[in-house]
Parts: C-alpha cells; sequence; structure tokens
C-alpha cells in the first residue's frame, strides 16, 4: 500500500494503479485498497470502472441520477459530442486561427503590440499553432472524446461512497468522486 500511496502523491496514478491492483488480488476484502484503486480510476478518466468497483465490493450505493449530469449520462463541458470547445476538434489554436502568429499586430513584431508585446507569437499557443485546451488533440479535456459523462461513464446513475468503511485517513478523497 505504501508504494502506490508514494504514487499517488507524485500524482502517478497508472503506477500507484498497478499497485493497488496488486494489493487487492492478494487481499481481495480490503476495501482502502479498492477504494484507493477506485479512485486512482477516477483520476485517471476511467469513472465507469471505479464506480463498478465500488459497487461489487459494497462500498458504493446507486442513487437516483448522476449529479455531474443531472441523470442524462453526457459530458457537461461539451454536451456530448467529444471535442474540445474551444478549437471545435480542429486542434488549431482558436486565438490565433492555427497561424501561431499574433493576431493583433499580424506577427510583425511591433514593439507598440499591447498583446505580444513585441514578439509577434500568438499569446495563447506561443507560436506552437496548436489549441493550448486541448494540447492539440481535439477532443475534449473532460470526457477525452467520449462525450461520456466522467463520472457516471455516460449511465446516469449516480453512486454514493459508504464512506463509514473507509479508513478515516483516506476518506478526503471522496471529494474525487464528484
Amino acid at each position: 500500500m505504501r508504494s502506490g500511496l508514494e504514487a499517488m502523491e507524485a500524482k502517478e496514478y497508472r503506477k500507484a494503479l498497478e499497485r493497488f491492483d496488486e494489493l487487492v488480488s492478494k487481499n481481495p476484502g480490503d476495501t482502502d485498497g479498492w477504494f484507493l484503486r477506485a479512485a486512482c480510476q477516477i483520476k485517471m478518466g476511467s469513472a465507469t470502472e471505479a464506480w463498478k468497483g465500488l459497487v461489487e465490493m459494497d462500498l458504493a450505493v446507486e442513487t437516483n441520477r448522476c449529479s455531474q449530469c443531472r441523470g442524462i449520462g453526457k459530458c457537461r463541458e461539451c454536451g456530448g459530442p467529444g471535442i474540445c470547445i474551444m478549437c471545435r476538434g480542429t486542434k488549431k489554436c482558436s486565438y490565433c486561427g492555427g497561424q501561431g502568429s499574433c493576431p493583433t499586430c499580424k506577427g510583425q513584431r511591433s514593439d507598440d503590440c499591447n498583446h505580444c508585446k513585441g514578439s509577434g507569437e500568438c499569446i495563447r499557443c506561443l507560436g506552437t499553432k496548436e489549441c493550448t485546451y486541448c494540447k492539440g488533440f481535439g477532443h475534449c479535456q473532460h470526457c477525452k472524446g467520449t462525450g461520456n459523462c466522467a463520472n457516471c461513464g455516460g449511465t446516469g446513475k449516480g453512486y454514493r461512497i459508504d464512506i463509514g468503511r473507509i479508513s478515516s485517513e483516506f476518506r478526503p478523497l471522496e471529494r474525487w468522486f464528484g
């Protein structure tokens, strides 16, 4: 468990998940291990798998509807298409239109330009021409391009963690679950 917690602290969630997978395979009744495993999955964008494991271990109960999407099942940010809300899937910087140059001075490197301060580069993408919101991938960063609610995985079902079955030191992580 210690190595998994250290990985979580370093925000290396994939590594932490591997450690917690090892932990619960050796001790299937370790509720803290299952909870920490699910917390890593939530951070990695795998909410459906996280809740499934918690429900199977009786650590979570289904509620009427997901609190994030209000039971619709669609991503709150993009509304369902799974594309970046800034570049609309083009992968290009929306501020400079994918040109990489300052739209105010047109890249002329004018010292009088209040935006780029004479650099001539776009102040948002810094000349990379890529959308900084989606990092040039074109998909919604919230739902990772699925279009589904990141909290319920698109099911519309809500869940509540039975926090009384989790050790008190890990209870603050409950906020990760939406």
